[in-house]
């Protein structure tokens, strides 16, 4: 937040569901200090996401106690605690309409951590194969 407000322009923040809780104490501000023209887009997958793409994540049960680390935690919720206006992001196309506005806000993107881990897969392997056919491999 304090970029933002040294940037004195719109800006945009992107954040994981788990550095959004760590740091959400950041959405605490006097009464009488500024705040920043930034949407923050939470992307909550209910824990450690991008985890998900190591090899450990095969090994289910320990793998979500220590990597996935998944929560129970309502964003809205905390968003509403702060005063700072929300909106949930319901499909990827309508990003560009919810991340505008003026002020601080929250925008909260849900994701499934299993379903990303297969995608990320699938983008993996037709960049190899990409760049195996432009190689002529």
């Amino acid at each position: 937040m304090g970029a933002a407000l040294a940037h004195s322009g719109r800006s945009y923040a992107l954040l994981g569901d788990l550095a959004f809780l760590h740091d959400q104490n950041g959405l605490v501000v006097g009464p009488h200090d500024p705040l920043p023209d930034m949407a923050i887009v939470v992307v909550n997958n209910q824990g450690g996401g991008i985890f998900s793409l190591l090899p450990q994540a095969a090994l289910h049960d320990p793998f979500e106690r220590v990597f996935g680390t998944p929560h129970r935690v309502d964003v809205e919720s905390i968003a509403a605690a702060h005063g700072v206006p929300y909106r949930r992001l319901e499909a990827a196309a309508d990003l560009p309409k919810a991340i505008t506005g003026d002020g601080l806000r929250i925008v909260e993107a849900r994701t499934d951590r299993d379903a990303n881990a297969v995608l990320h897969g699938q983008m993996r392997k037709a960049a190899y194969t990409a760049v195996g056919e432009a190689l002529g491999l």
